[in-house]
C-alpha cells in the first residue's frame, strides 16, 4: 500500500510541474459566499410541526391486556439558521434547534441543542476549505449512503414523513454522509491532454471516545479526479478518471482502549467517452479496487515503545465495468454492467446501512401477550425515523431479506457476482418518464455450505403526467412502482432457500384548484418462502446460522389525504393511512394501525 501512494504522489508531482492554471473547486455548501466586500448576515431554516395519533387493533390484541390501544404524540420545531459572510472569501453557518414535544407546557418537554455548525472560505483564490458538518459522498465503493429499503417509487402522500426522514438523518439525493471534519478542494487547469484536475480530501471524527474502552474513531480520504480534452473531435471521444481512497482507523491513543480496526479502500475509476454525438452517446464506465480490514492491538514493546500490531486481516477486491448507450432525440438510455464483489471485500464507509433493524420503533415496538418485538414493515420504512441511522459500522449491518436480499447494502454488497441492466426513458417534465433496472447476481462464496444462492431482482417505475396527455390546466399525476425479488439455492433440505417478494407502489396527485391537492397512495408487499441469514462476526465470516427465516407475509399501506402549498416549500397536509400486517392464514400475531396527522412544513 505504502509503495502505491508513494508511486500516486510521484505522479501528481510531475503533474503539478507542468503548465498549469489554478482554480479552485465548489466547497459543496447550501448557501453562497458574498460576491461583495461586506459584511453579511442572513436569517433562514425550517419550521415544522407535526401531530399524530395512532390505534392498533387485530388478533394480536385478543388476549393482549398490556398493549396501549391508541398513542399520540406530535413536536413543535424550529431550526433557525444564522449565515454569516464576513468578506467575499469567508463564511460560517450555525444552526440552532428549539424543539418541543406535543403536550409540553410552561418549559416541559422544550430541548435547545446546536444542530449543525459549520465554516468555509477559499484560500489565495486556489483552494476551498471547510470545516464543521459537512456532507461528502466519494464513491459507492469508498464512502456512500446506499438508500434505505421498501422504496420503489415513492407516492406523493407518503413523502412528507419520508421528507422528515431524510432530513432528520441528513440524507441527500447525492447519497452523501454527514460527517464533522475539516475538507479541502481545488483544481488544476492543464494546456494538453489533460484538461482539468480535481483534488478533494478530508479527514472527521465519526465516533468520539468515552476514554476507557472506546477509542476516536476517524476516517479520512479524498480523490483526484482528471479529464481530458476531446481526443477526437469526429466522435467527441474524452475521457475521466480517478483515484478514491478512504481510511477508516481507531485511534489507540486516545483512552484506554488497547484494539481498535483499520479499513482501507482504494479505488480507481473512469468514464471513457466513446462517443458523443448529437443523436447517440456511447460510454464504458466503471470501478475497481481493493479494501484491507484489519484489527489493530496497542503493545509495550521491549524498548518500553507502543506500537500497533494487526491481530486478524483480510484483503479483496472488486470489479464493476458497464456500457451506457443514450439515444438523445429518445430520452432513451440502456446501460448494463458486470460486477464481481469479493466475499471479503469491506467498505465501512460504503456498506453501513440506513436503516437499523434491531432498534426500536417509535409505534408500537412490543405487543402481544409475550410482548414480542414487531418485526419491521413497510408501515415502519416509510416513516418511523427511530429505525433510521446516518452512523457509520464497523461490520456489516442486519438486514432483512424480505425487503432487500440482492444488494443489501447497496453496490458495495460484498461476495456478489453478475450482471445489472438498466433502461431510462423520459424526464419528470415529460408526459411519460419511465425506468427499469434489474440484476441477476449469484454468491462468489456458499455460507455454511458449497451451494450457491442465486439473486434475481427487477425494479420498475413510471410517473404519468395525465394532464399533459390531456392537455388539462390542472395536475394530475400518477406514479407507480413495483419490485421484484427471487432468492433460490438448491442442495438438502437444511441448505435449500426459496424466497420471494413483491412490492408495489401506486400514487395519485389530483390539483382539484390552484396550489390544492387531493392525494391517494398504496404501498403492497407480500414475501413467502425461506431463508437462511447468518449471524456474522469479524466483519465477515459467517459464526453461525439461527432457525430458518420463514415468510408467509401480506402488508397493506393505504392513504387518503389532501396537500395545501401556500407558496413553495410551505405546505400543510392532512392524511389518514390505514396498514394491515397479515403473517398466514388465521395467524394470532396479525394486527392493523390506523394512524391520522397533520404536517405543517415551512423553509424560509
Amino acid at each position: 500500500m505504502k509503495n502505491i501512494v508513494t508511486k500516486i504522489l510521484l505522479i501528481l508531482g510531475v503533474f503539478c510541474f507542468t503548465e498549469v492554471s489554478l482554480r479552485a473547486q465548489d466547497g459543496g455548501s447550501e448557501a453562497t459566499i458574498a460576491d461583495e466586500d461586506k459584511s453579511k448576515v442572513q436569517f433562514n431554516g425550517l419550521g415544522r410541526t407535526l401531530m399524530n395519533q395512532t390505534s392498533i387493533e387485530g388478533d394480536v390484541l385478543q388476549a393482549d391486556t398490556n398493549t396501549i390501544r391508541r398513542l399520540t404524540d406530535g413536536e413543535f420545531l424550529l431550526d433557525l439558521a444564522i449565515n454569516a459572510t464576513p468578506n467575499k472569501t469567508s463564511e460560517v453557518q450555525g444552526i440552532v434547534r428549539l424543539r418541543n414535544e406535543f403536550g409540553g407546557f410552561f418549559g416541559a418537554g422544550i430541548s435547545i441543542e446546536v444542530r449543525e455548525l459549520w465554516a468555509r472560505g477559499i484560500i489565495a483564490d486556489f483552494i476551498k476549505y471547510r470545516v464543521g458538518d459537512m456532507d461528502i459522498a466519494v464513491s459507492p465503493y469508498t464512502l456512500f449512503s446506499p438508500d434505505q429499503e421498501g422504496f420503489v417509487n415513492q407516492p406523493a402522500i407518503f413523502q412528507p414523513l419520508t421528507d422528515v426522514i431524510n432530513y432528520e438523518q441528513f440524507y441527500t439525493d447525492d447519497n452523501t454522509r454527514r460527517l464533522q471534519g475539516g475538507k479541502i478542494d481545488f483544481g488544476l487547469n492543464f494546456g494538453s491532454i489533460l484538461e482539468d484536475m480535481d483534488v478533494s480530501s478530508f479527514i472527521a471524527r465519526i465516533r468520539g471516545t468515552d476514554f476507557f474502552t472506546t477509542p476516536n474513531r476517524l476516517i479520512a480520504g479524498g480523490e483526484v479526479d482528471f479529464s481530458t480534452v476531446e481526443l477526437n473531435d469526429s466522435l467527441g471521444m474524452k475521457a475521466d478518471f480517478g483515484l478514491n481512497l478512504v481510511h477508516t482507523f481507531d485511534d489507540l491513543q486516545s483512552g484506554n482502549a488497547v484494539t481498535g480496526i483499520r479499513n482501507t479502500v482504494i479505488t480507481v475509476d473512469y468514464d471513457l467517452t466513446i462517443m458523443d454525438k448529437e443523436d447517440i452517446a456511447l460510454n464504458l464506465a466503471g470501478e475497481s479496487g481493493h479494501s484491507n480490514i484489519a484489527m489493530a492491538e496497542r503493545i509495550t514493546n521491549s524498548d518500553g515503545n507502543e506500537e500497533n500490531i494487526m491481530l486478524s486481516e483480510e484483503d479483496d477486491t472488486f470489479l464493476d465495468v458497464g456500457l451506457t448507450f443514450k439515444l438523445k432525440k429518445q430520452n432513451l438510455t440502456l446501460s448494463a454492467s458486470y460486477i464481481d464483489i469479493g466475499p471479503d471485500f469491506f467498505s465501512t464507509g460504503a456498506q453501513s446501512k440506513r436503516v437499523e433493524f434491531g432498534s426500536n420503533k417509535t409505534f408500537f415496538n412490543r405487543i402481544g401477550t409475550d410482548r414480542e418485538l414487531r418485526q419491521t414493515s413497510i408501515f415502519d420504512l416509510s416513516r418511523d425515523r427511530a429505525i433510521y441511522t446516518f452512523r457509520t459500522s464497523d461490520q456489516l449491518m442486519a438486514y432483512d431479506p424480505r425487503f432487500s436480499n440482492t444488494l443489501p447494502y447497496g453496490d458495495a454488497t460484498p461476495n456478489r457476482e453478475g450482471l445489472k441492466f438498466g433502461v431510462h426513458y423520459g424526464t419528470d417534465d415529460d408526459k411519460i418518464a419511465a425506468q427499469v433496472n434489474g440484476a441477476f447476481l449469484s454468491e462468489i462464496r456458499g455460507q455454511g455450505t458449497f451451494e450457491l444462492k442465486d439473486f434475481t431482482l427487477i425494479k420498475a417505475a413510471a410517473d404519468i403526467n395525465i394532464h399533459k396527455i390531456a392537455n388539462w390546466k390542472n395536475k394530475i399525476r400518477a406514479t407507480l412502482g413495483v419490485q421484484l425479488e427471487s432468492t433460490e439455492r438448491g442442495g438438502g433440505e437444511f441448505e435449500e432457500v426459496d424466497l420471494s417478494s413483491t412490492l408495489l407502489d401506486f400514487g395519485l396527485e389530483v390539483e382539484l384548484f390552484s396550489k390544492f391537492d387531493v392525494l391517494l397512495g398504496a404501498k403492497l408487499f407480500s414475501s413467502e418462502g425461506r431463508d437462511f441469514v447468518p449471524v456474522l462476526e469479524n466483519f465477515n465470516d459467517v459464526r453461525d446460522f439461527p432457525a430458518p427465516l420463514i415468510a408467509d407475509d401480506q402488508e397493506t399501506l393505504l392513504g387518503l389525504g389532501i396537500k395545501y402549498e401556500f407558496k413553495k416549500d410551505i405546505y400543510m397536509t392532512l392524511q389518514f393511512n390505514s396498514f394491515d400486517s397479515e403473517l398466514g392464514p388465521d395467524n394470532p400475531n396479525n394486527y392493523q394501525f390506523q394512524q391520522i396527522f397533520v404536517l405543517y412544513n415551512m423553509k424560509f
